[in-house]
């Protein structure tokens, strides 16, 4: 479960309930439009490649394949004329202008007419070629129409078609050859684009770029695409193998020549890649397997995702935007909602220290505004309770003391013999008595000082005194009990002492209570060193043993009425629990700080405080 401050819990799910609907309906937006425009540019890409592949079908169909295919009336298969020859080929010609030459070759091999554009009325039988070697003869020979791959020349693209010529009964008689000049389709491509910088280029299927638009432009025919993009000799995700746009026009069904027909169209086929220019585009292509070509389309991606991006953009600028509103809001409710809970915080730690005067003032006009109006009502009562204990306590010790004194006086008289022979076996009782008077009288000049300082009636009177006098007052008084004991007293004074702000007697009772503590607590033979420290205007007193010390816990607690450290070593000090307490009400009405310091058990104790410089 999440743990922490109130506050950090409610600004945390604030932030999350507010936030992460608006985070994902960010994703999702961004998701959506992201795939609208992938979609959308898709769509371009296709339509513009089906486009542009239909006036190229159309151009091939309609002019260079669909005119030079020849069927004669006649059912002769041989020695047709020269002239019927040059009749033929004439015609052709004049139908399909992109035609630079055209001939008839035998079935041998031996083209035997050719007509071209320079030499209408045919070549020399010089000229003339021997085709039976060439590659496509064969297919056409066996009806079928062959395509070269694109050749170029100063004039264009150029690409040699092979195709048979019928006699009236069906059976191949001639072999047509001819030569197509491709400049339409340069006009049909070049024409072609994406944006303001998109554009569609034609490949053949060795990867050699044929026409294109755009910045293909001014790139020679037959320059190499191999190894970039989809036309690439790479495997795997960066692009596309060249041998996937080649196509087998003579046996497309033979597995031991497979043919590979595959469209690089819509989102499942759309590509990202570096361009032939050094440039991010997302293409699409399509194989155009009639002619063993592929017509790709690119479009650079700082164009085409120029819209998307500014979006995509605007709407992380949004959802930042709203991010930070919602954690300001988070913040802003829950220091609202905090405040009074931090309010009763500070009225419970003040209950704790017995402080039940000042109110709590909590208006929320709710429940939280009831609730501090219940606790200043159970402050009152606690108050009530207090000064009625310390009323109690300050007049049992009040009475207490006259007995207990007047107790003290007539045991001392019986000890001395003022009413006759004592024995020494009543002696040691009696003495054991007086002794046990003793700390009940302790006791109740404890609590009687503990009474005044709670009910404020501990008079403090501070004036500029010099430290060092009431301290060698104090070692002199303990100096018998420190023999005793073993224990060396020291007192480390500083080269200039500065005169502090306190009231001498009351200052005789700490250092008395703080020394004398450190002798009782020595547990053996050691030394008590006193030495001070200024730091800035304040004057340090140390008081460190050489004594058993205390333990972490120990510590923590030592300031705190009647806590007495319990173990072994300390079980036969006596004392009533309240020495330190009243030595840190009277430290701190004096305007002074006091605390201990201790390694662990066995290793010493440093009690220090500090008091004001007088100025």
């Amino acid at each position: 479960m999440f743990r922490g401050k109130l506050r950090n819990k409610i600004i945390f799910f604030m932030v999350l309930v507010s936030v992460v609907p608006v985070l994902a309906a960010g994703f999702l937006s961004v998701w959506s439009i992201t795939l609208s425009h992938k979609i959308d540019v898709a769509n371009l890409e296709t339509a513009l490649i089906e486009q542009k592949y239909n006036e190229i079908k159309r151009f091939m169909d309609n002019t260079v394949l669909g005119n030079i295919i020849v069927n004669v009336s006649y059912e002769q298969t041989t020695d047709v004329a020269p002239q019927d020859q040059k009749f033929l080929l004439g015609g052709i010609l004049e139908r399909v202008p992109g035609l630079e030459w055209v001939s008839f070759i035998n079935l041998e091999g031996r083209e035997t007419t050719r007509l071209t554009r320079l030499e209408p009325d045919g070549v020399s039988e010089e000229d003339l070629r021997n085709w039976s070697g060439i590659e496509g003869f064969s297919e056409a020979k066996a009806e079928n129409t062959y395509l070269s791959p694109v050749h170029f020349t100063l004039n264009g693209p150029m690409v040699t078609v092979l195709a048979p010529a019928k006699n009236k009964n069906g059976v191949v008689i001639f072999v047509t050859a001819a030569e197509a000049n491709l400049e339409k389709i340069r006009e049909v491509v070049e024409n072609a684009s994406l944006g303001s910088s998109g554009y569609v280029y034609l490949a053949d299927q060795s990867g050699s770029f044929i026409v294109g638009s755009g910045p293909f432009d001014n790139i020679g025919g037959g320059t190499s695409l191999e190894g970039v993009g989809i036309i690439s000799g790479l495997t795997g995700r960066s692009g596309i193998r060249a041998s996937d746009w080649k196509i087998s026009a003579r046996r497309e069904d033979a597995k031991d020549d497979i043919t590979i027909k595959r469209d690089f169209l819509g989102t499942e086929g759309q590509r990202k890649y570096e361009s032939f220019f050094g440039e991010k585009v997302v293409a699409a292509g399509r194989f155009l397997p009639e002619y063993n070509w592929a017509l790709i389309a690119e479009w650079p991606v700082k164009e085409a995702d120029a819209s998307v991006n500014e979006l995509i953009y605007n709407n992380g600028m949004v959802s930042i935007a709203v991010f930070a509103a919602a954690v300001g809001a988070s913040i802003l409710l829950a220091t609202f909602i905090v405040r009074p809970v931090k309010t009763l915080e500070a009225g419970t730690e003040r209950v704790a220290q017995g402080k039940f005067e000042e109110k709590i003032e909590i208006k929320t006009g709710d429940e939280l505004e009831e609730l501090g109006a219940a606790f200043n009502k159970m402050m009152a009562g606690l108050k009530r309770l207090e000064e009625l204990k310390e009323e109690f306590v300050f007049v049992a010790a009040h009475e207490l003391r006259t007995p207990v004194a007047a107790m003290k006086g007539y045991l001392s008289l019986i000890l001395d013999g003022t009413t006759g022979g004592v024995n020494d076996r009543t002696k040691d009782f009696i003495t054991k008595v007086i002794q046990s008077n003793n700390r009940l009288v302790q006791l109740v000049n404890d609590l009687l000082e503990v009474s005044r300082s709670e009910a404020g009636r501990l008079t403090i009177r501070v004036s500029p005194i010099d430290l060092v006098s009431p301290i060698h007052d104090v070692l002199v008084e303990l100096e018998k009990m420190a023999e005793e004991k073993h224990v060396q007293l020291v007192h480390e004074t500083l080269p200039q002492m500065p005169k502090i702000l306190a009231d001498p007697d009351r200052l005789k009772e700490v250092l008395v209570n703080l020394v004398g503590n450190s002798i009782k607590y020595m547990g053996g033979s050691g030394t008590v060193t006193i030495s001070h420290e200024l730091k800035a205007n304040e004057l340090i007193t140390h008081i460190k043993d050489t004594g058993i010390g205390m333990s972490k816990e120990a510590q923590e607690k030592l300031f705190e009425k009647f806590y007495r450290i319990a173990t072994d070593k300390t079980r036969e000090i006596t004392g009533t629990g309240l020495g330190l307490f009243i030595v840190k009400e009277i430290i701190e009405k004096m305007n002074g700080k006091i605390w201990a310091t201790s390694e662990g058990e066995g290793k010493g104790s440093t009690f220090s405080f500090s008091l004001p410089v007088a100025k």
